[in-house]
């Protein structure tokens, strides 16, 4: 049986009715969330919560002999809370209480306790409002 609805390839990302305009551009997509409570060390991951504590920025000596700023915190969602490190430029990036979302941040294993931190790759990103 023949359908009577009419499509056709307008584009490589999918279909479109028949007379329907191509999309200019496709909408930027986003990374599954992670539950902090399944991060895993030496993996990367997207995840959403709250700053719940900030400590004071101090500095470390880090291999090529130089300092670098580093501020350690913790992030917690509806699932837990995890240590946050945030290094150089990222210490001043946010506040205790902001709502955040780190995309491919980098899960590490710091004395037997996963950390995240923004990594190589990763972002933070500030969000409005009070988590799902």
């Amino acid at each position: 049986m023949k359908s009577s609805a009419s499509v056709h390839r307008a584009d490589p990302h999918g279909f479109l009715p028949e007379g329907a305009p191509a999309p200019e551009s496709m909408p930027e997509s986003q990374p599954p969330l992670t539950y902090i409570s399944d991060l895993r060390p030496s993996r990367v991951a997207t995840v959403e919560g709250i700053v719940s504590e900030l400590e004071e920025i101090r500095e470390v000596e880090v291999r090529d002999g130089g300092l670098k700023k580093v501020r350690n915190g913790k992030l917690k969602d509806r699932t837990g809370e995890i240590a946050l490190v945030l290094w150089g430029s990222e210490v001043d990036l946010v506040a205790a209480g902001e709502r955040v979302r780190i995309v491919d941040g980098w899960v590490a294993d710091r004395r037997g306790r996963p950390q995240i931190s923004l990594g190589r790759t990763g972002r933070l990103e500030k969000l409005a409002g009070l988590p799902d």
